[in-house]
């Protein structure tokens, strides 16, 4: 989808104290070896703040950079990759009660779960809701996780190369701003759905403590059937929506500047995603995000922010923001910095 005249107006995110994954290491809590490859320096680690209490306060934050009143949202999307605090219950709606209030009676408040492309695909369904009518003025999106246990184990819950830090971050697209969205697109792959389901049985009711190793081993032991290996399809469908994006925004890789993809390992990193793409790491936001950890869908958005407050990009600089969450789907969007915003928060 080619995007035209809307803007990021206001970026934030909300990060709690890292620890340091050598203590995780020295406990046992952290393979080795696995620390070795990843490279991760720390882990963002909430031991206070639910999801959607750092949601809000990450909103909070943007609408206020932004400069705009919360009466100016059209509509609020949040999305999340795991457990927000309650069971059968909308965590979109308290952002939007804690953020926007009587002020945001006529904009929805929708939960997003695409997993951690879930806020990119927010983004992208945010920018289709504005080009459909001119009157709306802004959009809100926000994405918050907490990993912790005992349903989630952040160290080893998931593959080896990803270890889950905690944190949100929100983003508002409007009419004007500081960076303009060029395009954002989507490509799936169902096919792949099984890899974080397994052959766990459907069950009446959540608590099952999450381990994704066990269903990626099942999910391997029943896909012979499938075309193509998981790495070939997995680099396609990134490689697919990448291009697709590109053309859309009328630039080609070397025009961009900086790439924020998700925290992974290192190793992961430059094998899975910079390399099929004949980038450099160094070209990525790893610097930021060896700090955090993966942190669901919110690490594009808490990459750009990064980017923006340390002045690492500029008027001209072109991002491409890139996300990856099973089911299988791939979300990026293309930014063009337009302006250095002053923000006073």
């Amino acid at each position: 989808m080619r995007c035209d005249g809307l803007f990021l107006a206001g970026l934030a995110h909300r990060i709690p104290e890292a620890v340091d994954v050598d203590d995780a290491v020295e406990d046992g809590r952290y393979d080795p070896d696995d620390r070795k490859a990843d490279d991760y320096a720390s882990v963002a680690v909430s031991t206070g703040e639910a999801p959607p209490e750092m949601a809000v306060a990450a909103a909070r934050l943007a609408l206020a950079r932004a400069g705009l009143p919360a009466s100016s949202v059209a509509i609020l999307l949040h999305a999340s990759a795991w457990f927000q605090g309650v069971d059968f219950w909308p965590a979109a709606s308290y952002v939007h009660r804690e953020v926007l209030g009587e002020d945001g009676r006529r904009a929805p408040a929708l939960d997003v779960q695409q997993m951690c492309a879930g806020a990119l695909g927010a983004l992208e369904l945010a920018a289709s809701y504005l080009a459909a009518d001119a009157s709306r003025g802004s959009a809100l999106v926000t994405t918050a996780d907490r990993f912790a246990d005992p349903g989630f184990d952040r160290w080893r819950g998931d593959v080896r190369g990803i270890v889950y830090g905690d944190g949100a971050a929100a983003a508002v697209l409007a009419r004007d701003g500081f960076a303009r969205l060029l395009a954002v697109s989507t490509v799936v792959d169902t096919g792949l759905e099984g890899m974080y389901r397994g052959d766990e049985p459907f069950a009446a009711a959540p608590g099952r403590r999450v381990d994704v190793r066990a269903r990626r081993a099942a999910f391997a032991a029943s896909s012979r059937h499938l075309v193509g290996s998981v790495a070939e399809r997995t680099t396609s469908g990134l490689t697919e929506a990448v291009d697709r994006t590109l053309d859309e925004a009328g630039l080609k890789l070397a025009d961009v500047s900086r790439f924020a993809f998700p925290n992974v390992g290192l190793h992961v990193l430059r094998t899975r995603y910079a390399e099929p793409l004949g980038l450099d790491v160094e070209r990525t936001t790893w610097d930021w995000g060896r700090r955090t950890g993966h942190v669901g869908a919110a690490d594009q958005l808490t990459g750009l922010t990064h980017l923006v407050e340390t002045a690492q990009v500029g008027p001209g600089d072109r991002v491409l923001l890139v996300g990856i969450g099973a089911g299988f789907a791939w979300t990026c969007a293309a930014v063009e910095i337009t302006a250095r915003p002053v923000w006073d928060v």
